[in-house]
């Protein structure tokens, strides 16, 4: 705002982007009555036995292209691992770690890393980044099947994909958007409570009661203080700029108006 006196909010309670998906648990009839191994032909499409307690083999389509088919050993490492349950053998790829072979046709394939920092996504026949859990919950599978990422911290770069949700920096210094592909830095959080996430209501409060001359913010003539006390800042084009020198007194806030002199 323009005068010295303005209402303002010293902090901003955004939405903040949370991931949460269902992963896939393989199972598949097992027909064939042979033991197979990787690469070698087989007939069904899709079908999945057990090749041991922590990997399966997969029947896929063989590189190259073509009606040819053989079959693929993809991992286990969830909790349950392979096992046969009734007259299915079933594959648990809960827990999976970047780049891990996965079957083409499951709709949506989703896994933890062993570490819980990152939620992945199988695409192409590879689990590949989805999210960053960089949140205090990590990357959490429940009930045995879903994939829950908690995405209340985060770096800018980090893959998002609801625009116009928010995230806090790990060093809590930052306000991050997702701009639709990944977070980026909206504004800062300078002030002494800095960036935080109220967990009971899921909202992002930035503290910007300070800033430092080119921060970024996304209020246009939102007004703060200097770091130093020794000017007015505003929001302009996404950075803040310096309005005035306080030469009198140091800028300063008191409730929601702002002095400088």
């Amino acid at each position: 705002m323009p005068t010295a006196s303005a209402m303002r909010f010293a902090g901003k309670s955004m939405k903040p982007l949370v991931g949460w998906t269902a992963a896939a648990v393989l199972v598949m009839a097992a027909a064939c009555r042979s033991r197979p191994t990787p690469g070698t032909a087989c007939r069904v499409p899709d079908q999945l036995v057990c090749g041991g307690t922590d990997r399966a083999l997969v029947c896929e389509p063989a590189p190259g292209g073509g009606s040819a088919t053989t079959w693929l050993e993809v991992p286990c490492k969830g909790a349950r691992g392979c096992a046969r349950n009734g007259d299915v053998d079933e594959c648990d790829d809960t827990v999976a770690q970047d780049g891990d072979a996965c079957p083409r046709n499951p709709p949506l394939d989703y896994a933890c890393t062993k570490d819980r920092s990152q939620a992945l996504v199988c695409k192409d026949g590879r689990f590949g980044l989805w999210r960053a859990c960089r949140g205090p919950d990590g990357c959490l599978v429940e009930g045995g099947r879903n994939v829950r990422c908690d995405t209340t911290l985060g770096q800018p770069g980090d893959p998002c994909a609801q625009q116009g949700t928010y995230a806090c920096s790990v060093d809590r210094l930052w306000m991050l958007s997702c701009d639709g592909n990944a977070l980026t830095a909206a504004s800062s959080c300078r002030g002494p409570e800095g960036c935080r996430v109220e967990r009971a209501s899921r909202k992002v409060d930035c503290d910007d009661a300070v800033a430092a001359e080119g921060d970024p913010c996304d209020q246009d003539k939102r007004i703060t203080c200097a770091q130093d006390r020794k000017a007015e800042l505003v929001c302009s084009h996404g950075k803040y700029a310096k309005k005035r020198d306080c030469r009198r007194s140091d800028c300063r806030l008191d409730g929601n108006e702002l002095y400088c002199d």
